[in-house]
């Protein structure tokens, strides 16, 4: 039984190697992302989440499209202002982001997603919520932190979450600003892993930046 699992996560991973090394795929990978970063609307994150669930269908063993297609829902939560519409977004980043995590364990990238995805639930509803998934959020994105220190993304979502959060329930909008500041620094000298690899918020954390709270 040992050896028959120790064999399931050999060829598991080696499956996953074969997709990152797969031409096709990186190809499709960075056409899809083009101009990630520059979205604005809430069609536009739906038609990039539509192609990235379509990589993902076909190259099961890869964890970055399960992402991408969980970073689309986060991104089109903040755009879409039904509540309805909001919960199933909040499902469905969910499940891709479990199955990214389960793809990919232990990724810092991943965990600050499941951070931001968390933190839906509570903007859903903070009442119903907020116990529940407030807790959750913070354990993730503190996770986040220590699996990659260098992450800009992990220090720029602490530092938005400490930006908009009351004070009454723990926000500082100075030290989040400090953070977005530090996030800055590091966006400038990061280096992503491969060219599919995460590499996007540098925009959305200029962009709050220059609301000037």
């Amino acid at each position: 039984m040992k050896n028959g699992i120790v064999l399931f996560i050999l060829l598991f991973g080696a499956l996953r190697i074969q997709a990152q090394n797969n031409p096709k795929y990186v190809q499709s990978m960075e056409k899809t992302l083009q101009g990630l970063d520059s979205l604005v609307t809430l069609e536009a994150w739906q038609a990039k989440s539509n192609a990235f669930e379509r990589i993902a269908q076909k190259e099961t063993s890869a964890w970055l499209p399960q992402y991408y297609v969980g970073l689309c829902q986060v991104r089109l939560f903040n755009l879409e202002t039904d509540p309805g519409k909001q919960e199933a977004l909040c499902s469905k980043a969910d499940q891709f982001l479990a199955r990214a995590d389960s793809l990919n364990p232990n990724n810092s990238e991943v965990y600050v997603l499941r951070s931001m995805a968390a933190s839906m639930h509570v903007r859903l509803n903070p009442m119903a919520n907020g116990q529940k998934y407030g807790p959750i959020a913070s354990m993730l994105l503190e996770k986040a932190q220590k699996l990659d220190p260098s992450n800009p993304r992990a220090v720029m979502q602490k530092g938005i979450t400490l930006f908009f959060t009351p004070a009454q329930w723990g926000g500082d909008p100075v030290k989040g600003k400090e953070l977005m500041l530090k996030a800055r620094e590091m966006y400038a000298a990061f280096k992503p892993a491969s060219s599919i690899d995460p590499q996007w918020g540098n925009a959305m954390n200029e962009a709050i930046l220059g609301m000037g709270k």
